[in-house]
């Protein structure tokens, strides 16, 4: 949960009301693009509905953010050893709460949960939840549920947060209650991404960054850990800090190597404090551990971006996150795969870039893809069967008469990204609705979730209208590959 992010600051205020904390829900069918190729199937639904909460209870009422049935940035998580189990989570009604998806049968149908305690409408003691991550543990056994919750949420001067983790036992479909990894200071703590090890079940990773004043512009990542399967975690201890008073190490996830080695890989986000709204050059880096996060070598870096959000010029609109955070994930043969955005100087044409390391991290090789529009989020996956994927958000040089189109699309990679092919897997929607009460343009989150399957994967993203049916509604994809892939080789 980032309070100021792109050019508005959030005001959010979310005290108690009563919920039922599971619902059934079934899918509403969204048109499925054409496929890819022959070797690529892509199917598109849109799983959220409309808001579980009564406009009159206490906690909504108490709430100038609330906007009913919004749904917004994405975590999503496939079962290692069962890929029918599959979890989305999402911040739900603007940060009332976060929402919980699982499902047995590979996405097909999904049940609707609440974490208990973890915001006041939910039987918390925090105002607000936000930034939802979903995770399986390496025998599929046991579930992790991640977030920051909030107090005094009106802005980033008063803010107060906390980062919490439940578990649960039967893959998502009900949670204990949150254990508080990071407890209330009175500071700033932000954006939390959590690592299940692949190889041993009791173990997982737990980052997160402090974000300092004034400005919030500067700070470092810790890390927590458990041994147990999330019923204890250490205290938290520093893994990264950029030493610097216009920078800090955003979005920070941990990648496991086949020899246990593990690699942190973070956006150092660079702000000018005398124009916040100016780009934010990014350099995308990497820092390696040998002894389980205990100590941590030098940075290395991957790539760098200029930092200049999507913009619309006809309204003055900006896409409202920090386009350069990065996204992360391991393929099958242990290759690291990390993608970013560079808007370039304008809005012609932005690049996604892909890099990969195949020796844990330590040396990089990128490669660039044009998106022929500005672009968003990309989002890196490998399949089972080698095949890489990028979703992303391709967005219009300008808005025309209230309308800035923006679509989803997918390019994919059959040989671990050195030819791809891309298209387009959704109609168009209008970013000038993708929002809520409290940030009204043009907001779909920080970053998009997804997961590995044997032959594809999976995702989830918001839309906003005409598409969306709430404001802005959750979909999610199933992309299903042939198995040709380069990634056991």
């Amino acid at each position: 949960m980032t309070v100021r992010k792109g050019h508005r600051s959030v005001s959010a205020r979310l005290p108690a009301c009563g919920i039922t904390l599971a619902a059934s829900l079934a899918l509403a069918v969204f048109a499925s693009a054409p496929p890819l190729s022959a070797s690529v199937r892509v199917h598109v639904e849109r799983i959220s509905r409309g808001s579980p909460f009564s406009p009159s209870a206490p906690c909504v009422q108490a709430n100038p953010g609330f906007s009913p049935g919004f749904a917004q940035e994405t975590s999503v998580a496939a079962n290692p050893r069962n890929p029918r189990q599959i979890l989305v989570s999402w911040i739900q009604d603007g940060r009332t709460t976060d929402t919980v998806m699982a499902s047995r049968d590979g996405g097909r149908s999904f049940s609707r949960v609440f974490v208990p305690g973890l915001s006041a409408c939910t039987g918390g003691p925090f105002q607000v939840a936000s930034d939802p991550g979903v995770a399986f543990n390496a025998n599929g056994r046991k579930a992790y549920f991640t977030a920051i919750v909030v107090d005094n949420p009106e802005s980033a001067e008063g803010a107060s947060t906390a980062m919490i983790a439940s578990r649960s036992s039967d893959g998502g479909f009900s949670w204990g209650r949150p254990y508080v990894i990071q407890p209330l200071t009175g500071e700033f703590w932000d954006l939390p991404r959590l690592t299940a090890d692949p190889r041993r079940p009791k173990q997982a990773y737990y980052v997160y960054d402090l974000r300092e004043p004034p400005g919030f512009f500067s700070g470092y990542s810790v890390l927590s850990t458990t041994t147990d399967g999330g019923r204890t975690w250490s205290a938290p201890q520093g893994l990264y800090d950029p030493g610097t008073s216009n920078s800090w190490p955003a979005i920070t996830k941990i990648l496991v190597n086949r020899d246990g080695s593990l690699v942190a890989i973070s956006a150092i986000v660079a702000t000018d404090p005398a124009d916040p709204l100016a780009p934010n050059p990014t350099q995308q880096v990497a820092v390696r551990s040998v002894d389980g996060g205990r100590t941590w070598g030098a940075p290395i870096t991957i790539g760098d971006s200029a930092g200049r959000r999507p913009n619309d010029p006809a309204t003055g609109n900006v896409f409202n996150a920090y386009v350069t955070y990065p996204s992360q994930t391991v393929a099958p043969n242990g290759d690291l795969y990390v993608s970013w955005v560079d808007t370039g100087d304008g809005n012609e044409s932005s690049r996604i870039a892909i890099a990969r390391s195949t020796d844990g991290g330590r040396h990089w090789r990128t490669r660039e893809l044009a998106t022929h529009a500005q672009a968003a989020l990309p989002t890196v996956e490998v399949a089972g069967d080698g095949t890489v994927g990028v979703l992303y958000y391709k967005i219009a040089q300008s808005s025309s008469n209230g309308y800035w189109s923006t679509r989803v699309a997918l390019a994919t990679s059959p040989d671990r990204g050195r030819h791809w092919s891309q298209r387009a897997v959704t109609r168009p929607f209008n970013l000038l609705t993708a929002g809520t009460a409290a940030r009204p343009c043009c907001f779909l989150g920080d970053y998009e979730g997804s997961g590995s399957l044997p032959h594809g994967f999976v995702a989830a993203f918001p839309m906003g209208q005409p598409i969306a049916k709430h404001g802005v509604d959750a979909y999610f994809i199933r992309v299903m590959t042939s198995g040709r892939g380069a990634g056991r080789r």
